[in-house]
């Protein structure tokens, strides 16, 4: 068990993750100050929950959801605010919330999957299976193109997004692949294949066209019945559905002037365009915690039964530097390299996420099993939810060695 941590600590540590972006001032602190320092694990994440909850109801704008999970048992799972800022109705831990990119790992695991199951190798080139983009601007026309491999690291070479975005964010979910393909015409390679780092959301709506091409039926209803519906996460959709419907939470963004655009996140639940694979999904703290888990190779059912553990353990290996050592981006997921709350370091795996009116972040330690997961309906208002939860993260981690 590590030494104790004061609460204090554990508010100056979000304060430093990105609190100060609210302009909330820090209480007062300092010896004496504050209650007993927490010990347990239990005790820690409620104090992160508590830090949470009291930034989130001072701020006043829609709300959020908050979970810690612990070897799959969880912690913390609660909400705060307003799941609909306007009604004002309470958020509830079982809200769903758009999480955006973290979206991108769940098309990376249906796609190892078809890799397991040899339906697709990492080195195929993304051609194989989707011939249309041979079609794209390559400077670089010597090389077969982007691989399965580099387009789902992000090291494929293509551009961030087609020029003209705008045009390619509208239609439904259903018709995404017919978007995608015709925003090829103002795609453009930036990089040769391979040689770095480029985050690129029109070359993972290109993974997910392999998936769906590899796989011979519709995408998202492969990532459904192969991925989603084995793991038990019932919860997570790409467009909302009738039965859970009345659980979505009402996204807001916060506009330069302050105030507070509903229309553009509520004409998005409509559709966003070609942004499926890299973006479209709704998920749940719990359903993301049992995720993550899956992510990151954890052994045992449900699991195994989707991909094995070993192969799922070894895709965590495969990692490239993001621009600097301390962070990389891996077949499927972010990798951060951080301190916990006594200075030892580790690592942690997951990803982040923003569309109009909602973010996201979902982030694991595997040695400690430890996972953090905090989902928000409102954009704009200058919180970094993946610094804040990889935060919690860190002082979960210290109370687990």
């Amino acid at each position: 068990m590590r030494p104790s941590l004061r609460f204090s600590d554990l508010h100056f540590r979000l304060l430093a993750a990105g609190w100060l972006a609210t302009g909330i001032a820090a209480p007062a602190c300092g010896p004496g100050a504050g209650p007993e320092p927490p010990r347990s694990v239990p005790e820690v994440a409620a104090a992160a929950a508590a830090e949470v909850r009291r930034v989130i109801e001072e701020d006043g704008r829609g709300g959020a959801a908050f979970g810690i999970v612990v070897s799959g048992e969880t912690v913390v799972a609660e909400g705060f605010g307003f799941a609909d800022t306007e009604a004002r109705t309470p958020a509830r831990a079982d809200h769903l919330y758009r999480i955006g990119s973290v979206t991108k790992p769940v098309t990376a695991m249906a796609m190892l999957r078809l890799v397991h199951l040899e339906k697709a190798r990492f080195g195929d080139p993304v051609t194989e299976f989707v011939p249309e983009l041979a079609e794209v601007e390559n400077p670089y026309s010597w090389t077969p193109g982007p691989s399965i491999f580099q387009l789902a690291t992000m090291t494929g070479g293509l551009a961030r997004e087609p020029r003209n975005l705008p045009g390619y964010l509208v239609g439904a979910p259903q018709e995404w692949l017919e978007t995608a393909l015709r925003a090829l015409d103002e795609v453009s390679f930036e990089y040769e294949p391979g040689t770095r780092y480029q985050y690129s959301n029109i070359g993972y709506a290109m993974l997910g066209a392999a998936v769906e091409r590899a796989a011979g039926e519709p995408f998202m209803d492969h990532v459904r019945d192969n991925l989603l519906a084995p793991l038990g996460m019932d919860s997570s959709t790409f467009f909302p559905v009738p039965e859970l419907e009345d659980r979505i939470a009402a996204g807001v963004t916060v506009k330069d002037d302050g105030s507070l655009d509903q229309e553009t996140p509520a004409r998005e639940h409509a559709g966003r365009g070609y942004k499926v694979p890299n973006g479209a999904m709704y998920s749940t703290v719990e359903d993301l915690g049992v995720f993550l888990r899956f992510l990151t190779g954890t052994e045992g059912e449900p699991f195994d039964s989707v991909i094995p553990a070993a192969f799922r353990q070894d895709n965590l290996t495969k990692a490239f530097s993001t621009g600097d050592l301390a962070s990389g981006y891996g077949f499927g997921f972010m990798a951060r390299r951080l301190e916990d709350a006594d200075g030892a370091s580790f690592t942690a795996y997951g990803h982040g996420g923003s569309v109009a009116g909602y973010r996201a972040a979902a982030w694991i330690e595997p040695e400690t099993d430890a996972a953090v997961i905090l989902l928000r309906n409102v954009g704009g208002d200058g919180l970094n939810l993946s610094e804040l939860s990889r935060a919690a993260l860190a002082e979960v981690v210290a109370a687990l060695r």
